[in-house]
Parts: structure tokens; C-alpha cells; sequence
């Protein structure tokens, strides 16, 4: 019996969708020279529990938007853009998803040498 892991399928899933939305799309923060907009898949909690059949879990994860301080209007429609995908990714290969964005941050970062839109969405994903 294959072990399931469904952490990877939903990371693999996001990494496969995301990038669909015309967005540069990470699993950790580039530290080469990039272009914006950019988004990271970030950090995740997992908390869960093995039935007789699979494992059930919630992930929390976190996804990074970065976009340059005169692209607002980007920053908008990327992170509407960005929920609607993940609240739509249902299925992954051996598991079924309810997500919901359970946060939305968007601050003003000036910790490069160009002032960034850092967007922080966080998203509740339940495996059933």
C-alpha cells in the first residue's frame, strides 16, 4: 500500500496551479534577481490524524504576493485571482479539499532597494 501524503499533494497542487495565473511562483524567496509580480508558496502547519483508510489533516499555508509599490492594482487582482484558484482546488490525486482564505495582510515592505506590496494570505485546506 502506497503511503499517502497529503502535505506534498497539496504543495504539489499549488505549485502546479498557481503559475497558471501568469505569476512567477516559488517555493521559497528567490534570492537572485526576479521579476515582479512574484508569489512564494510559504510556510505551512499541518495538524491531523490516520484512519483505517488515509490520513486527515488542515494545513495552514501561507502565500506570499511581492509586486512593486506602483502596482496596487496588480496586487488586487493577483491576490483576488490567487483566492479563487485556491478556494477552487477540490481534488488533488487521492485527496478531496475544502479551503478558505482564513487571513489577508497587505504591507508595505522596504527591505530592498525598491519599495514592494508584500500581500500574506493565509489559507485553511482540509482533507476529507
Amino acid at each position: 500500500m502506497e503511503l499517502m501524503n497529503p502535505q506534498a499533494e497539496i504543495t504539489n497542487a499549488l505549485l502546479d496551479v498557481l503559475p497558471r495565473l501568469n505569476i512567477d511562483t516559488y517555493f521559497y524567496l528567490p534570492q537572485e534577481e526576479v521579476n515582479y509580480p512574484f508569489v512564494v508558496v510559504g510556510e505551512q502547519t499541518v495538524n491531523g490524524m490516520n484512519t483505517k483508510e488515509r490520513p486527515i489533516v488542515t494545513v495552514q499555508q501561507v502565500i506570499h504576493l511581492w509586486a512593486l509599490a506602483e502596482d496596487l492594482e496588480t496586487v488586487q487582482s493577483k491576490t483576488k485571482l490567487i483566492e479563487a484558484t485556491i478556494h477552487n482546488l477540490q481534488q488533488t490525486e487521492n485527496f478531496k479539499w475544502q479551503n478558505h482564505l482564513v487571513d489577508s495582510v497587505l504591507l508595505m515592505d522596504d527591505t530592498t532597494k525598491d519599495q514592494l506590496w508584500h500581500q500574506v494570505l493565509t489559507f485553511t485546506c482540509q482533507s476529507n
